[in-house]
């Protein structure tokens, strides 16, 4: 208690007439932190978040440069904290796919259809997983594809190819996508931007026909509807 009433003497010895643009970056830390909680989609939820993290290294730098106490228990927490959620926050991009095998409880995709990963060893460098869910779902995360049991068993061979086709697009070209594209998950089932989905679709269309693809998505949508 000693440690935080030091620090709050300081502030207000330190900061006087700086003080309410310190709190404004602050508050604009806090209130953006907030509304990335309330957020569903994963890539604006990342945006605003990022958001906050800068407004907060403002308030930090700012401190930094303008404070003249030493020991301020504080300031040293909360530069520990911005640092270390910063470097996860650019670590889950690499680590995102294996965090969803270990949450979905996902396996090799070539323990209950062996042609599969060989099918998609021709499009990318990537692993196919399955996990068990009824909803028909697909989609692709670091350098992985996963597709659910229910999809798997409501498509024939020929659709299914146009689906990991599909993702496989999305595994090809992430490391061309700006940082915030690649975080989001590229859904078969739910378009998060039309642009490039309409681009798998060509790709899938390609490789597997159009009529494989349409009948895919045919039967993926009435589910949703």
């Amino acid at each position: 208690m000693n440690l935080i009433m030091g620090d709050l003497h300081c502030y207000g010895q330190c900061l006087r007439s700086w003080a309410p643009l310190v709190a404004l970056f602050v508050i604009m830390s806090i209130a953006l932190i907030a509304i990335s909680l309330m957020l569903s989609n994963p890539r604006k939820r990342l945006k605003i978040f990022l958001f906050a993290q800068s407004s907060g290294i403002l308030a930090i730098t700012l401190t930094y440069f303008i404070m003249e106490c030493n020991e301020m228990l504080s300031l040293y927490l909360y530069s520990t904290y911005l640092a270390v959620s910063t470097l996860m926050i650019f670590g889950m991009l690499r680590y995102y796919d294996r965090i969803m095998i270990r949450k979905l409880g996902a396996k090799p995709a070539v323990s209950v259809l062996n042609w599969t990963q060989e099918f998609v060893d021709m499009l990318t460098s990537a692993k196919l997983y399955y996990f068990d869910s009824a909803i028909p779902r697909a989609f692709a995360s670091g350098r992985s594809i996963f597709i659910s049991i229910g999809l798997l068993e409501m498509l024939d061979d020929d659709e299914l190819k146009a689906v990991l086709a599909h993702e496989a697009w999305h595994i090809r070209h992430n490391s061309g996508m700006p940082f915030m594209k690649q975080l989001a998950l590229m859904a078969f089932s739910s378009s998060t931007d039309p642009e490039l989905e309409c681009m798998a679709d060509r790709f899938a269309a390609k490789i597997a026909g159009s009529e494989a693809l349409s009948s895919a998505r045919d039967k993926v949508d009435k589910v949703f509807i």
